[in-house]
């Protein structure tokens, strides 16, 4: 561009625009004069900055300084360029190894008159050229307060949003990898596996330095470790993922769902079509282009904060999980409660009366609590049994449907309550219950048959005495028939005929409980023998804070207790037996099931109440390497 460029665009003759630019223009019309300066604003006529600065006319260059290993740069340069265009600028772009080199670059788009720039950088430029026309981009929160104007997303964001949406599918064991660069997204998709209770087993992170550590190392660590789920950090790493999932034959959505954190080019990239959480970086930067340029033409001031939200593009790569992978389907069949728990100094007896210290109401009844505490270790369960249709009952469902419990199996009774348990609890921790039953009375053969389809693929039955007998003993034939092992907790008050025990896979009685099955026999080895010789598979009898012990065929031990401290062990054994399902479910010995079970069950009796003192997945797992340690013999097959 010269001078007979800027006439010629104008209408007038080079020596007209001379003399305009060098103030030698009193006999030149007003009009003509204000075409010309209009031309040269708009051509950005370089020769005459000095001037144009001079009159106060604004240069028509927007300066873009962005690091080079920004994930999003070519998206970053193509949508702030189209942003600059539509406003009639032209954008000077400059790329930074490190955020030190903010300052000479800054420099250098000061040297080529750029009337403002954006910045990708956390770090606060100190003064400078263009501390009142300069606007911050980022990919964090975690930005110098300094900034007086800042655009940005957060990739945390997307990855907790990633993580959700696969939750939302019925998703529990969801890996995620990512670029070192990228380690944010790690940390949404923690939070959202912590915020609904999910435990992460290390190996299903991966953070590489590189593309190639990532498919060498990475994905097969991901995708050894049984998972449903895998969250993608980048368009590169899904196009790795799904490569090696075409050599292995696995399909997607059946056998695993995927979702990556990218652009939209990502179906044509992969091959496949993939669900992405989409990083909002052309709003960002059409709303950052916009604000700069109102402060270079109107010469405003502004302290802007603003946030750009990512959104889901779905696509089909997520689908439910496929049942194996999270570990066999549980039924549990039982009782729903709400439990009055009454704390007193010391249990009441004959004729005693007993001020109360404290009450508690808590959501109980073993069925309910054994599959609360399926559905907080992870373990796909579903509850059949029956509530009142009052206040206690859709509380209790709530509860349920809170902590996972699949609830098709549920009836609202009309005609009676819901039940009721009275728990009194001394001082030691020791406790005495007494039950109403309610609506639990009203679970019936038809009931379970209705529900029959529940059963055809689950591994495990968990079952206690608190229904009527008859329902007992007709879900213990059916599960034999149906090939599913029968947990069964029994109780003290209620017997069960000794034909059935055949039937059942794993007896869990506490030992007043098998004084009462088992009258003869002087020792528990004793009558955990005679209950084999009856045809019970694996006895375990809990002995509270001393452990447990195990007896079948191959083996006879003792677990020692895990030695916290109880202060209520009401829900212990429903803990125990909890644990114990989950960890067989996943393909775990029995002694290794065991092991975790008890340090569950201790977990547990140091909250008062049942559900809420149910330990999660991620607090036993605190104790791995514990628990490993402690039954290392049986570990190792001892």
């Amino acid at each position: 561009m010269n001078i007979n460029d800027i006439a010629r665009l104008a209408g007038v003759s080079a020596s007209t625009v001379s003399k305009v630019m060098n103030g030698k223009d009193k006999d030149i019309s007003e009009e003509t004069k204000k075409k010309v300066l209009k031309t040269i604003e708009q051509e950005n006529y370089v020769p005459y900055l000095k001037y144009r600065e001079k009159e106060g006319l604004k240069n028509h260059l927007i300066g873009l300084l962005i690091r080079r290993d920004n994930r999003e740069r070519e998206n970053i340069v193509m949508c702030t360029e189209r942003a600059v265009r539509q406003k009639g600028y032209n954008l000077i772009i400059n790329y930074m190894d490190s955020g030190q080199e903010v300052c000479g670059r800054m420099e250098e788009m000061f040297r080529r008159k750029a009337a403002g720039v954006l910045i990708d950088s956390r770090q606060w430029n100190a003064g400078g050229r263009f501390e009142h026309t300069s606007v911050y981009l980022s990919q964090t929160k975690e930005f110098d307060d300094r900034q007086r104007n800042t655009f940005y997303y957060r990739l945390s964001e997307a990855g907790r949003m990633a993580a959700e949406y696969l939750m939302k599918a019925g998703h529990q064991k969801i890996a995620c990898m990512v670029h070192k660069r990228d380690s944010s997204i790690l940390d949404g998709y923690r939070m959202a596996m912590q915020s609904n209770n999910l435990h992460i087993l290390p190996s299903w992170t991966y953070e590489g330095g590189s593309m190639e550590d990532i498919e060498k190392y990475g994905i097969s660590q991901c995708l050894s470790e049984n998972v449903t789920a895998i969250i993608c950090g980048s368009k590169e790493i899904t196009c790795r993922v799904c490569r090696m999932l075409d050599r292995s034959q696995t399909v997607i959505p059946d056998e695993l769902s995927i979702a990556a954190i990218g652009d939209d080019e990502m179906p044509e990239a992969s091959g496949y079509a993939i669900t992405t959480v989409k990083l909002p970086v052309e709003e960002m930067c059409r709303a950052a282009v916009e604000c700069l340029i109102e402060m270079i033409e109107e010469d405003k001031q502004f302290e802007v904060k603003r946030r750009f939200s990512p959104s889901v593009t779905e696509r089909g790569s997520v689908a439910k999980p496929a049942q194996a992978k999270q570990g066999e389907k549980i039924i549990v069949v039982g009782s729903m409660n709400m439990d009055v728990t009454i704390e007193v100094l010391r249990i009441p007896v004959n004729g005693e009366t007993q001020i109360a210290q404290r009450v508690y109401v808590f959501p109980g009844g073993k069925g309910g609590n054994q599959a609360v505490g399926v559905g907080k270790l992870g373990g796909q369960v579903y509850m059949i049994g029956c509530l009142g249709n009052d206040l206690d009952g859709k509380q209790l469902y709530a509860g349920l449907v809170e902590n996972h419990v699949h609830m098709e199996g549920v009836l609202f009774d009309t005609q009676l309550p819901s039940g009721k348990a009275y728990i009194n609890v001394e001082q030691t921790g020791e406790s005495t219950i007494v039950v109403y039953t309610g609506a639990n009375r009203n679970l019936s053969i038809s009931h379970i048959n209705r529900h029959k389809y529940l059963f055809q693929s689950a591994r495990y039955c968990l079952l206690s005495l608190e229904i009527p007998g008859d329902i007992a003993e007709y879900t213990i034939k059916f599960c034999k028939r149906n090939d599913t092992a029968v947990i069964l907790k029994p109780s003290a008050v209620e017997r069960i005929k000794e034909e059935l025990l055949p039937y059942i896979a794993y007896f869990v009685p506490n030992e007043r409980e098998l004084d009462i099955f088992v009258p003869e026999g002087e020792s528990t080895e004793e009558k955990a023998e005679i209950l084999l010789k009856r045809g019970i598979d694996n006895v375990i009898v809990t002995l509270g804070a001393k452990g447990c012990y195990f007896r079948n065929k191959e083996t006879s031990m003792y677990f020692e207790g895990a030695g916290f401290e109880a202060v209520d062990t009401t829900g212990g054994a429903d803990s125990f037996i909890s644990a114990l399902a989950v960890y067989l479910s996943e393909g775990r010995s029995v002694e290794q099931a065991i092991g975790f079970a008890i340090y569950a069950s201790g977990l547990s009796v140091t909250r008062y109440g049942v559900q809420p003192a149910l330990p999660d997945r991620k607090t036993v797992d605190v104790y791995e390497d514990e628990i490993y340690s402690k039954y290392a013999r049986v570990n190792e097959g001892g």
